[in-house]
């Protein structure tokens, strides 16, 4: 199994690294390249600017050579982008694609190449594959056409950002190279810390008589054997002394000095708290799906978040009546008594453990409008790249497309970069 090898820059002082990084990204937002966009003929090739490129009628950039007008467009609307293409001569009047053979190749961010070829259809060519995103790239462009072979290029940049490797390391921004690893896939349900019934006692007295002594007040913590009440014995007429039968503490007290008491009253209830039970909710659509001995991470939020690892002990067989509910069970060792009885949890169950042939730190993947992506990375250039996401555990996510065993990409602070490009996400120039 291949596991993400980190690539870490040293950091400074936080207030130092944030002021530094600050004064770096803006001397990188003046200073980056603008997209570019040339026209390569037959006799020689000049250059024009993305900006000024020339549209045709679909919206498409425009080329021309030889008495021939390629219009060429990415559309997307409905459908994956995909290149349409139409020919026309130098006056407009459209020309039969049927005769006519195109391909686009794509040089894409860190070396890679992608090379589409075109099917004709009634009035255009069209790419019989999608042209992935980003739209970002050098595309070099061939027309055969009556023995005859047009090239053109362009380039067009989106979502890229390059920094400085002072920038790189001032913002913490770290590396990783995708590869796979097991995902493993969770359920989670609330739940309620109870008491350990196993190690659970209630102190009753050995004949019916009147408390003489309490010298034990409910929370206090006893050992086994510590006097807990004398009682005078209504038979003997003498006084008797109730002991603890185990160390833990007194969760109960249901007896008053002076009262008088039977052999079925219960005086105490001792719990040994160094155990307690983490009981949640199954619910009939996750119920078929935990198993005794799955692991469990037991989480409690607030103002102190807690957790802890634990198994499945037991699973309730049956629905409850009225609630339709079930329930499972986890024992938690509980030393320090963090884990008091009453505290509301969340259970998080693994259910499944997949191997998933890319998975990326959920860290490392960016929300946009346009859906979650990543930051390639090629040295000290990133590049924003969509991806489609599959199962995740809440720390690893798994990477449907978009990335491929090998590719670099941002695992720390990839907000920093998208926090750049903020200013023109909404640029999507075909």
């Amino acid at each position: 199994m291949n596991t993400p090898t980190q690539t870490r820059h040293a950091l400074g002082p936080l207030p130092v690294r944030w002021l530094a990084l600050v004064g770096l990204l803006l001397l990188a937002s003046c200073g980056r390249q603008q997209a570019a966009t040339s026209g390569e003929h037959a006799e020689g090739q000049a250059d024009e600017h993305a900006s000024g490129a020339e549209r045709g009628p679909h919206g498409g950039r425009v080329f021309e050579g030889d008495g021939v007008r390629l219009e060429l467009q990415i559309f997307e609307q409905d459908v994956p982008p995909e290149y349409r293409a139409y020919l026309t001569d130098l006056k407009g009047q459209p020309l039969d694609p049927r005769g006519a053979t195109l391909s686009v190749a794509l040089d894409r961010f860190a070396g890679r190449r992608d090379s589409l070829l075109f099917g004709d259809q009634s009035d255009h060519l069209r790419s019989v594959s999608s042209v992935e995103e980003p739209h970002s790239f050098r595309a070099r462009i061939h027309l055969d056409r009556e023995g005859r072979r047009q090239t053109w290029s362009y380039e067009q940049e989106e979502g890229r950002v390059e920094l400085s490797a002072e920038a790189v390391a001032a913002g913490g921004i770290e590396t990783a190279t995708a590869g796979a690893r097991r995902i493993e896939v969770r359920i989670e349900t609330p739940g309620e810390i109870r008491l350990n019934a196993d190690r659970v006692v209630q102190v009753r007295p050995r004949f019916a008589g009147v408390i003489q002594r309490l010298p034990r007040q409910l929370g206090d913590r006893v050992r086994a054997g510590q006097l807990l009440a004398v009682v005078h014995s209504n038979e003997s007429l003498a006084d008797y002394e109730i002991v603890a039968p185990l160390a833990g503490t007194i969760v109960a007290r249901g007896a008053a000095l002076g009262e008088a008491v039977s052999h079925e009253s219960v005086l105490f209830t001792l719990a040994d708290l160094s155990s307690v039970w983490a009981d949640f909710a199954l619910y009939p659509q996750l119920a078929t799906r935990v198993r005794t001995g799955q692991q469990v991470t037991i989480r409690a939020e607030g103002a102190s978040p807690q957790q802890i690892e634990g198994r499945v002990r037991y699973v309730g067989p049956l629905l409850e009546q009225d609630t339709r509910i079930s329930y499972g069970r986890v024992v938690l060792a509980n030393p320090d008594g963090r884990w008091a009885p009453g505290l509301f949890v969340t259970a998080a169950i693994t259910v499944e453990t997949v191997p998933a042939a890319l998975a990326v730190p959920e860290l490392a993947i960016v929300r946009t409008s346009r859906g979650p992506a990543v930051f390639r990375a090629d040295g000290s250039t990133f590049e924003l790249q969509p991806v489609e996401t599959g199962r995740t555990d809440g720390e690893w996510t798994e990477i449907l497309t978009g990335l491929a065993a090998g590719d670099r990409f941002v695992t720390r602070n990839a907000f920093l970069l998208k926090a750049e490009l903020g200013k023109s996400e909404a640029t999507h120039d075909h």
